[in-house]
C-alpha cells in the first residue's frame, strides 16, 4: 500500500547523511530487464542526469545511469558483464580491478601472495570510498601465480526497491 511504502521511503531517507541525494523507487529490475540494468521512477523531472551515482539504501555505491527520461532513467550495475571498474581491497588497501559478471556478481585476479578471504570488503577507489562488493569464494591452483577472487553486491540486484542517485 502506497502509506506504507512512503513511511519506508522516509526511512530510508533519514538513513543518507547526504540529503540531497534523489530517492527513487526501483520500477523493474533483473530478471525482468535485460543484463544488470534496473528503472528507477526518477528522471529529468527530478534532475536526474547521465552518469550519476547510484547508491543501495545501505550506502553501497551499485551503478551509473546511463540512460535519462522524463520521468524514469536507466541505471547500468556496476556487476553488468564486463564491465570494469577501479576498486580497494579493504583489507589490504590494495588497488584492484572489479570485473562485473552478471547478476549482481564480480570477478578479479590477485597475485597469489595477497592476502584475502570470504567476507573482506572491496570498496570504491575514491576519496570517500564506498562498498562495492564483498568477497565470496577465493580459488588458486599451486600451479598458479595468481588466484581468482569471486565478489557479490551487497544486495540482492533481484531484490532492490529503492535506490538514492546524486544530483
Amino acid at each position: 500500500n502506497k502509506q506504507a511504502q512512503e513511511s519506508a521511503l522516509l526511512e530510508l531517507a533519514r538513513q543518507r547523511p547526504e540529503s540531497n541525494m534523489i530517492m527513487a523507487a526501483v520500477l523493474t529490475h533483473p530478471p525482468q530487464t535485460p543484463y544488470d540494468v534496473i528503472i528507477i521512477d526518477a528522471g529529468s523531472n527530478k534532475s536526474v542526469v547521465l552518469g550519476a551515482e547510484v547508491f543501495l539504501p545501505e550506502g553501497s555505491l551499485f551503478g551509473v545511469v546511463s540512460e535519462v527520461f522524463p520521468k524514469i532513467a536507466k541505471v547500468t550495475l556496476f556487476s553488468t558483464a564486463g564491465h570494469g571498474i577501479e576498486a580497494i581491497l579493504e583489507r589490504n588497501n590494495v588497488p584492484v580491478t572489479l570485473t562485473g559478471s552478471g547478476g549482481g556478481n564480480f570477478k578479479l585476479i590477485l597475485p597469489r601472495d595477497i592476502e584475502v578471504e570470504e567476507g573482506d570488503r572491496i570498496l570504491s577507489a575514491d576519496i570517500t570510498p564506498d562498498l562495492l562488493a564483498v568477497v565470496g569464494k577465493v580459488s588458486v591452483r599451486s600451479t598458479d601465480s595468481f588466484k581468482e577472487v569471486l565478489a557479490k553486491s551487497p544486495a540482492s540486484i533481484f531484490a532492490v526497491r529503492f535506490v538514492f542517485v546524486t544530483p
